[in-house]
C-alpha cells in the first residue's frame, strides 16, 4: 500500500508575507528606475584653471542632478625626481585632483578638492562658483593656489 503524501495549505503569514515582499521588490524596481532631478546645470563641463602661483588645471566635470564628480590635472612642473627601476630619473607624474561638490537650484557651485599622490603631499581646497547659460565659473577660496576658472559644456 503506497500513501500519498499529504498537502497542507501554506500558513497564512507566509502568503502575506510573500505579497509583502513583492510589493517592496516592485517599489524597489519603480524607485530604481526614476532619474535624478533634473539641474539646470546638469552636464560635462571643461576648461582650463589657472592664477595663482601654482600651475594650471585641466578640469572636467560631470554635474548629475546637481551632484558634482569630476578631476583636474596639473601638467609636469619640475625636474626629474622619481626613479625608474635601471636607476634613471624620471620626471613626476602629474598631479590629479579630485573634485565633488553641488550645484545649487539658484546656480551656485561649491566644490572640494583634494589631491593626494605618493610623490606630493596631500593638498585640500575649496572652490565656489556660479553656473549660468552657457557657463560655468569658480574659483579657489580656501587652498594654496587661489585659481579660478571658467568652464564650457562640452561632450
Amino acid at each position: 500500500m503506497t500513501s500519498k503524501p499529504i498537502r497542507r495549505p501554506a500558513p497564512r503569514h507566509a502568503s502575506i508575507l510573500s505579497l509583502a515582499l513583492v510589493a517592496a521588490l516592485a517599489a524597489a524596481s519603480a524607485a530604481a528606475q526614476t532619474p535624478a532631478p533634473r539641474n539646470a546645470a546638469d552636464g560635462v563641463w571643461t576648461g582650463q584653471a589657472a592664477g595663482g602661483a601654482c600651475a594650471p588645471l585641466t578640469v572636467r566635470i560631470v554635474v548629475e542632478g546637481g551632484l558634482v564628480d569630476g578631476t583636474a590635472s596639473e601638467p609636469d612642473s619640475g625636474g626629474a625626481r622619481v626613479q625608474g627601476k635601471k636607476g634613471e630619473r624620471l620626471p613626476p607624474p602629474p598631479a590629479l585632483w579630485q573634485l565633488n561638490g553641488a550645484v545649487a537650484a539658484d546656480g551656485s557651485v561649491k566644490l572640494t578638492a583634494l589631491r593626494a599622490m605618493r610623490e606630493r603631499e596631500r593638498q585640500n581646497a575649496k572652490w565656489t562658483g556660479k553656473a549660468a547659460g552657457g557657463s560655468l565659473t569658480v574659483a579657489e577660496i580656501d587652498g594654496p593656489c587661489r585659481r579660478s576658472a571658467t568652464l564650457a559644456r562640452g561632450r
